[in-house]
């Protein structure tokens, strides 16, 4: 039964139709590359029972400049705005500092796990993931750290 559904979404896979234009593209030095990505220069290629492209006239149409919000919607004055951003930014520096606290605290742990216990060996596979799982959370909490960082930089 399974075999059978698996078979099914293979030829379903296989009979969807793939769409694609290819370019060919002739470099200084004479080499032919084939390319579903444009470059200046490179002539699309036909393809028997491919779909034609769209004549110029008749391109989808191009959408209009993006405007974040209507004309009449309402703005906060430039204090208020102000207040928000050192909220966040304190709200921010309290999140890096206990991010640091924890980054620490997951480096003496680090230092404490890769200790060998009685009678372990550094390629028994407990010792390896023991000391795997707390790599891994250092990098954790130092990619916190960086990116609260970010967040701070944006703010200023």
């Amino acid at each position: 039964m399974q075999i059978a559904r698996l078979s099914f979404l293979l030829c379903l896979i296989l009979a969807a139709p793939a769409q694609a234009e290819i370019y060919k593209y002739v470099d200084e030095s004479g080499q032919v590359t084939f390319t579903d990505v444009y470059r200046k220069g490179a002539k699309r290629i036909e393809l028997p029972g491919a779909p034609a492209p769209l004549p110029a006239g008749e391109k989808a149409p191009r959408r209009t400049s993006y405007n974040p919000s209507p004309a009449n919607f309402p703005r906060i004055d430039a204090g208020t705005q102000k207040h928000r951003d050192d909220i966040r930014r304190q709200v921010l520096q309290d999140e890096i500092a206990g991010e640091r606290r924890n980054s620490d605290e997951a480096r003496r742990q680090l230092a404490l796990g890769v200790r060998l216990q009685p009678g372990e060996r550094e390629t028994d596979a407990s010792y390896l993931n023991r000391v795997k799982k707390l790599r891994a959370t250092v990098q954790q909490h130092e990619q916190n750290v960086a990116s609260i960082q970010r967040e701070l930089a944006n703010l200023k």
